[in-house]
């Protein structure tokens, strides 16, 4: 079966200020390009042919921007004021098969989301051993090279601690598990947490594995700083 890229993008981004402009975050341009083009482009680069992008805030403005790649499909999260599992929650209906599960504000090399897609792991995420724990980054924590729990926080036992760059792939079983523990989680009123606040949860029943992406330059974008980050790193890359 083919791969579906879910790219969560409802987000309002209070956190970054005022060059926001009203405007979706994903919207940000890095290099002449906006991030949620970039990430798309890049996707279907890396042969993925079906991408589901789920909106909310201005979530016109997303649509705009992509209207006609082919492939691209919207879903609209009408509470995307609320947790982000709502947002994945969405698109639970592509969950049904091999999955990339991915945050919008996410800039990287197309190196580094290739090692992702060729990965001999059915499951696995993309972690960066060289990040260290400030309390604001997804911490992955692995034992005998399985990935055991993802926290804010290091908790619990690990071999490996390294921040998440906020993608997950997942095999049928992985993504049919993982569409099992946000329909309980709903379905129980629990709308007001993150999504990767249910991967334990799927750690704890799927294998997943990691590549490690400590040689590459890639950023989340939560403020300004980081922003500017991506465009320094834009400037000296070929992509």
């Amino acid at each position: 079966m083919s791969t579906t890229a879910i790219i969560l993008a409802a987000g309002v981004g209070k956190r970054f200020g005022a060059e926001m402009n009203d405007r979706p975050k994903a919207l940000l341009e890095v290099g002449g390009e906006t991030l949620i083009a970039r990430l798309v482009r890049q996707l279907r680069e890396g042969g993925v042919e079906r991408i589901v992008v789920v909106v909310g805030h201005r979530g016109e403005l997303v649509e705009q921007e992509l209207g006609g790649v082919p492939g691209v499909s919207f879903l609209h999260n009408p509470e995307y004021r609320r947790g982000a599992i709502l947002s994945l929650w969405t698109a639970r209906e592509s969950l049904g098969g091999p999955a990339l599960v991915m945050d919008a504000d996410v800039y990287l090399p197309t190196v580094m989301l290739e090692r992702l897609l060729r990965s001999a792991h059915e499951n696995c995420f993309l972690l960066d051993g060289s990040a260290s724990a400030t309390g604001e980054e997804q911490m992955l924590h692995v034992v005998d090279g399985r990935v055991t729990d993802i926290a804010r926080s290091p908790r619990g036992p690990y071999d490996l601690l390294g921040e998440s760059v906020g993608f997950l792939k997942l095999g049928t079983e992985g993504a049919r598990v993982l569409r099992e523990l946000l329909d309980a989680r709903v379905a129980a009123g629990v709308k007001d947490i993150e999504h990767e606040e249910v991967y334990p949860e799927l750690l704890s029943r799927v294998v997943t594995g990691f590549e490690r992406v400590d040689d590459l330059e890639w950023t989340e974008i939560d403020f300004p700083a980081d922003l500017e980050r991506a465009r320094e790193l834009a400037c000296g890359q070929s992509d």
